[in-house]
């Protein structure tokens, strides 16, 4: 957005009885404020990109944190898959309970789930945890709680820590639906759905005083490739592949890694710092202008710069652009790439 300039000629200052200042250049147009600008056509656009790009990132960053890393120390949930069935269109349709530990005997727990292209939001409330750790209807729910509250407008993200979201404001929510609604005293949740390749099914388990909480998901049809040490794996951040989560595993700890994206006769080098686990984490944006649909492959290419002080790592923007610097060799000869669909119907539940 363009800003106006500030002018040249000193301001006129006004004195304690009224008027200019002695001295003082006359007032000119030219030292007047100018108008509000008026954004043009490809400003708009650019302004739509970059609020587009922001909120990718955002959900980018939950995406690679969904899990342990959002979750209360010493308190963790997982997906216990009890059924496999195939819907009247061919997809294969899980069932899952819910198990927990760490959390306190007879506490009440809310029921959060994250559907792909939605928002994070809390499903069911008056949860507890049968003596096996199974998360189980308790008895009719009669407190009036609250959802956690979304801290991102636009993608309806939640808090980088499960039970750090701030309490909503009155009436700015509906009432969590009670699980006593539609199931029976010490019936299991169960949580049924349909995946895509790379699409994960995440659920957590919140405290109603959100005091604490866990996150987990499951992936029921990796999109991963893995060589000697090395792997990546593709995680979808919108349908479509619209944008993607790259994650990688077993790479040079505390380094900077090269990693190349190829589409067509496109190539991209991209840049990721890993942790001291050797695990790195980066959002891609594969489309190509003039395309609406195609494949890209995303593979390991080496070692930029090694040693580097150890940090956690975040999604980096994956921003294409050629690298003028030598092209690395992969660590130890391992070079994992993975392919994935992307654009127009390539969303598909298998």
């Amino acid at each position: 957005m363009a800003q106006s300039s500030s002018s040249s000629q000193q301001t006129p200052q006004a004195n304690p009885q009224g008027g200019l200042v002695p001295g003082a250049p006359p007032l000119q147009l030219r030292n007047l404020p100018s108008e509000q600008h008026t954004l043009t056509p490809a400003e708009q656009a650019q302004v739509k990109r970059e609020q587009a790009y922001q909120a990718a990132l955002r959900i980018a960053n939950l995406t690679a944190r969904w899990g342990p890393a959002m979750s209360t120390p010493g308190v963790s949930v997982t997906l216990v898959q009890t059924a496999r069935t195939r819907t009247a269109s061919g997809a294969t349709q899980f069932t899952y309970q819910i198990a927990g530990s760490g959390f306190r005997s007879g506490e009440k727990l809310n029921l959060v789930r994250w559907p792909l292209n939605e928002g994070v939001r809390t499903v069911m409330g008056g949860l507890v945890l049968n003596a096996q750790g199974i998360a189980v209807c308790g008895a009719p729910a009669t407190s009036q709680n609250t959802p956690p509250r979304s801290t991102d407008g636009d993608t309806n993200a939640p808090s980088q820590s499960l039970n750090a979201a701030p309490a909503p404001r009155a009436g700015s929510a509906p009432p969590v639906p009670s699980c006593g609604d539609t199931m029976k005293p010490n019936e299991p949740v169960e949580i049924q759905s349909t995946a895509a390749p790379g699409e994960a099914i995440r659920v957590a388990l919140i405290a109603e005083d959100r005091s604490n909480g866990a996150a987990t998901q499951v992936i029921p049809f990796p999109v991963s490739a893995t060589d000697k040490s090395c792997s990546l794996q593709i995680l979808l951040g919108m349908k479509d592949s619209d944008m993607v989560v790259v994650e990688g595993a077993g790479l040079p700890p505390n380094s900077t890694v090269r990693i190349q994206t190829l589409t067509g006769s496109q190539t991209h080098n991209l840049n990721a710092k890993t942790d001291a686990g050797g695990r790195m984490a980066m959002i891609v944006l594969p489309a190509v202008q003039g395309q609406t649909s195609g494949t890209t492959t995303v593979r390991y290419a080496g070692v930029l710069a090694p040693a580097l002080p150890a940090a956690a790592t975040s999604p980096k923007p994956a921003v294409p652009g050629a690298s003028s610097a030598p092209s690395p060799q992969p660590e130890g000869g391992c070079s994992p790439a993975v392919s994935f669909h992307w654009g127009q119907g390539s969303y598909k539940p298998e």
